[in-house]
């Protein structure tokens, strides 16, 4: 069986060693870096199934090089752990603000850490890794919960959510990644809390990719879960335009061959899936 690659990033040398040696026993190839550059390029070289990262790093800290990595669709799945020092709650915070999977407090016990990896590896080889982004189940967990309740002849509905695609893709050129991911998360935490509030301990909320959630409800509370979603999503989204663009309601861009093109704000949708 192929060897997992990792990567353990820190500029402590005796928390990269200890690590380095605890998977290396595990059968692991490990890889090393002290700084957050040296980290990107072994990662752009490597290519590792995983990467462990100090939060405080010389040249370019965690939180930096973790955004930088979300920011890339290379490394839109890749698992991350991040380590922060004792009683830093802070760390965490921004830690799932650019896209961290998990984190370790230092000190902390090798298998404790060793547990994590082995976890967040499993959900990457079945597909079930959460969306980076919004932390939300994945494709293969919501194709999942659809079979199982199939299969248990449930009387349920599924609904994709997105929003339009042309639109989307403007706002990522003209605003960046990150701004776009940002409008992700509010979707994201809309749905799952329109679907706490209305729904049922049945009501499942994922996202399947890129613009696009799922929703399965039953069929007595769909329509009302869906009608509320949208209104609050597309009530939130102008505000992060800026006051030109919000004002006007389009966006100025061009065509392939050059030509101007206005394109709407973006609107949050859904469809029924068959």
């Amino acid at each position: 069986m192929e060897r997992k690659k990792i990567l353990v990033a820190d500029d402590n040398r005796n928390i990269v060693e200890l690590v380095k040696m605890e998977f290396e026993i595990l059968d692991y190839d490990v890889f090393t870096a002290y700084d957050g550059e040296d980290a990107l390029k072994k990662i752009e070289k490597e290519n590792p199934d995983l990467v462990i990262l100090d939060v405080m790093m010389p040249k370019m800290n965690g939180f930096d090089l973790c955004m930088k990595l979300r920011d890339n669709p290379t490394y839109k799945d890749l698992p991350i752990v991040m380590l922060t020092a004792k009683g830093q709650e802070k760390d965490k915070f921004w830690g799932r603000q650019v896209g961290a999977d998990e984190y370790v407090t230092k000190p902390f016990e090798p298998e404790v850490l060793e547990q994590i990896v082995h976890n967040l590896l499993e959900q990457k080889k079945s597909g079930e890794l959460p969306h980076p982004v919004t932390k939300l189940p994945g494709y293969a967990t919501a194709e999942k919960e659809i079979k199982l309740r199939k299969a248990s002849n449930e009387d349920f509905t599924v609904y994709n959510l997105y929003f339009e695609p042309e639109s989307f893709e403007i706002y990522a050129r003209k605003y960046g990644n990150i701004k776009a991911d940002e409008i992700l998360k509010i979707a994201g935490s809309v749905i799952t809390d329109i679907a706490k509030r209305i729904g049922d301990n049945r009501t499942f909320v994922g996202h399947l990719g890129d613009n696009t959630f799922v929703l399965i409800a039953g069929k007595g509370k769909i329509e009302e879960l869906i009608s509320n979603i949208k209104q609050e999503v597309n009530s939130l989204i102008p505000l992060k335009y800026d006051d030109e663009d919000r004002e006007r309601g389009f966006v100025f861009s061009r065509t392939i061959n050059g030509e101007p093109l206005r394109v709407p704000l973006i609107k949050f949708t859904a469809a029924v899936r068959e």
